[in-house]
C-alpha cells in the first residue's frame, strides 16, 4: 500500500473513530435524559390522576365486585382515563386487584383492554408487595414508560392499582430522527475530510516528491558521467606529461624521431577536441539541472501559497462556528424565558415548559457540537502549519542544491577553458612537428608550452574532480532524502522518465 494511501486512511479512521465515540456518548446521554424526563413526566401525571380520583371520593373499597371511590363506581367508567389522555396524552388505567376495570389502553382491534391482567415486575411490586413501581413495562406487547401506585382500603390492604404511562416510541421518535441525522452528518464529515486529505496529498506531496525524485536521478547520473569524463581527462593528462618528458629526452635525436612526434601530436589533438566537447556537454547538462531546480523552487512557492489559503479558509469556518454559537446562546436565553413564562402559567404551561427545557437542552448540544468542530478545525490548522514548515524546509534544501549546481556550472566553465587551452597546445604540437626541420628552437618552445598547458590542465582536472565528488555526495544524500518520502512505485518510474527526456 502506498504511503499517501496509508496517510489518508489513518487520518480518516482517526476522524471517524473520534466522531463515533462522541456520537455514541451523546446518544447514551440523550437516552438517559429521555428516560429521566419520561419518569418525571409520568410521576406528575400520576399525581394529578390521584387528585382527580380522590375528588370523586377518598374512601376506596370493593363492594359486590365493584371498585368504589366513595360513592363513585370505577368499573366501566372511562371518564378519568379519557380525561388524562385528553390533557396529557399517553395511557391511564385503574385496576381492581390485578384486573383493568377502566382504561384508555387499546387492544390491536381498537377496543379498550378491559379485564386484561397486570403482569410482570409491576404486578410483583404493586399487588404482591404493596409498593409503587416506576420504570419500563410491556403492555399488550408494546414497551411503555410507566408509573404504578397501589390502591389501598381503609385497612391498608391492596385492592387495586392506579397506572399512567406512555409508549416509548412516542419519546424516542425525535431521538431516532436525530440519530439518523447525526449518522448522516458523520458520514458526510468523514467524506469531506477524506476528500480534503486526498487533495492535500495529491497537490502537495505527489508533485514535490515526483519532481525531486526525477531531479535526484538526473543529478546522480550526471555526477557519474562527469566523474568518468574527469577520469579520462586525468589519464590523458598523465599520458601527455609522459609524452612531453619523452620528447624532451629525445631532442638530441630530433631528426630521427620526427615522425614519432607527429603521431603523438596528432593523437593529442583528437583527444583534446573530444575532451573539450565532453566538457561543454557536461556544462550544458548542469545548466539544465539549474533550470529544473528553479522550476521546483517556483512550484514549492505556489504550493505554500495554496496551503496558506487553505488555512485562511479554515479560520473563516471558525467565524461561522462563532455565529452558530451566538445563535445557540440566544436560543438558550429564549428557552429560559419561555420556561419562566410556562412556570408562571401554572398547570396550563407545564407542557410548554417541558418543550422549553428540551429546546434549551438542544441548544446546549449545538454549543457542544460546534466546540468539537472548532477543535477539529484547529487540528486541521495545526496540520497545515506543519505542512508549511516542511515545505519551507524542502524549499531551503532546493535552494542549497541550486547554489551547488550554479557553483558546478562555474567550475565546468573553467574546466572548458582549461581543456580549450590543452587543445590549443596540442594543435601547436602538431604545427611544431611539421616545422621541426625549419626551426628546432620552435620545437623547444612548443614543448615548453605543452608542459605548461598540461600542468594547467592537471590543476583544472583536479578542481573538477573535487567538485564532481562533492556533487556525487550531494546527489546521494538527496536520493536518500527522497527515498524517505517516496510514494509508491509510480514516483520512481516518473523520475526515471524525466531523466531520459532531459538527456
Amino acid at each position: 500500500m502506498r504511503l499517501a494511501t496509508k496517510f489518508i486512511l489513518i487520518n480518516v479512521i482517526i476522524v471517524i473513530t473520534a466522531i463515533s465515540i462522541t456520537t455514541c456518548f451523546t446518544f447514551v446521554s440523550i437516552q438517559k435524559e429521555i428516560r429521566r424526563q419520561a419518569s418525571i413526566s409520568q410521576e406528575g401525571i400520576l399525581r394529578i390522576f390521584w387528585e382527580m380520583l380522590k375528588a370523586k371520593g377518598s374512601d376506596f373499597r370493593v363492594v359486590n365486585g365493584k371498585l368504589l371511590a366513595g360513592g363513585y363506581v370505577v368499573n366501566g367508567n372511562n371518564e378519568l382515563p379519557d380525561k388524562i389522555k385528553e390533557v396529557f396524552g399517553g395511557t391511564a388505567t385503574i385496576f381492581m386487584g390485578d384486573t383493568r376495570v377502566t382504561t384508555n389502553v387499546l387492544k390491536p382491534d381498537g377496543s379498550r383492554a378491559i379485564d386484561t391482567k397486570l403482569v410482570g415486575a409491576a404486578f410483583d411490586s404493586v399487588i404482591k408487595e404493596g409498593k409503587p413501581y416506576r420504570g419500563e413495562a410491556i403492555i399488550l406487547d408494546v414497551p411503555y414508560f410507566t408509573a404504578y401506585d397501589p390502591i389501598k382500603n381503609s385497612k391498608g390492604e391492596v385492592i387495586g392499582a392506579l397506572y399512567v404511562g406512555v409508549k416509548q416510541s412516542d419519546y424516542f421518535s425525535v431521538y431516532n430522527s436525530v440519530q439518523m441525522n447525526v449518522v448522516i452528518m458523520t458520514a458526510v464529515i468523514a467524506c469531506i475530510f477524506s476528500l480534503i486529505t486526498y487533495l492535500l496529498v495529491r497537490k502537495t506531496l505527489f508533485p514535490i516528491i515526483n519532481s525531486v525524485s526525477g531531479i535526484t536521478e538526473r543529478i546522480h547520473s550526471h555526477a557519474g558521467a562527469i566523474a568518468l569524463t574527469m577520469d579520462q581527462q586525468s589519464g590523458f593528462a598523465t599520458q601527455l606529461s609522459s609524452s612531453v618528458v619523452e620528447i624532451s629526452s629525445t631532442m638530441e635525436e630530433f631528426s630521427s624521431t620526427a615522425s614519432q612526434i607527429a603521431q603523438h601530436s596528432h593523437g593529442v589533438v583528437g583527444r583534446a577536441d573530444k575532451t573539450l566537447e565532453d566538457t561543454k556537454n557536461g556544462a550544458a547538462e548542469v545548466e539544465n539541472l539549474t533550470f529544473k531546480v528553479n522550476d521546483i523552487s517556483h512550484n514549492i512557492q505556489t504550493n505554500l501559497t495554496e496551503i496558506v489559503e487553505l488555512g485562511r479558509k479554515s479560520k473563516e469556518i471558525n467565524k461561522v462556528m462563532e455565529i452558530i454559537n451566538n445563535i445557540a446562546n440566544q436560543t438558550k436565553l429564549i428557552a429560559f424565558n419561555a420556561a419562566l413564562e410556562a412556570a408562571s402559567a401554572g398547570e396550563a404551561g407545564k407542557r410548554f415548559g417541558v418543550v422549553a427545557v428540551e429546546i434549551r437542552r438542544l441548544a446546549d448540544n449545538v454549543v457542544e457540537s460546534t466546540s468539537e468542530i472548532e477543535g477539529k478545525i484547529t487540528e486541521i490548522l495545526d496540520s497545515v502549519n506543519r505542512l508549511v514548515m516542511s515545505s519551507e524546509k524542502s524549499f531551503e534544501l532546493i535552494q542549497e542544491g541550486q547554489e551547488y549546481a550554479s557553483h558546478t556550472v562555474v567550475m565546468l566553465i573553467e574546466s572548458v577553458d582549461g581543456v580549450d587551452e590543452t587543445a590549443s597546445a596540442a594543435r601547436q604540437i602538431s604545427l611544431s612537428t611539421q616545422q621541426q626541420q625549419i626551426a628546432s628552437s620552435q620545437v623547444v618552445l612548443a614543448l615548453k608550452e605543452i608542459e605548461q598547458g598540461v600542468r594547467h590542465s592537471t590543476d583544472s582536472i583536479h578542481q573538477t574532480n573535487c567538485a564532481t565528488e562533492e556533487l556525487a555526495e550531494l546527489s546521494d544524500q538527496l536520493r536518500t532524502l527522497v527515498e524517505t518520502f517516496k510514494v509508491g512505485n509510480v514516483t520512481g518510474s516518473r523520475g526515471t522518465t524525466v531523466g531520459r527526456e532531459a538527456c
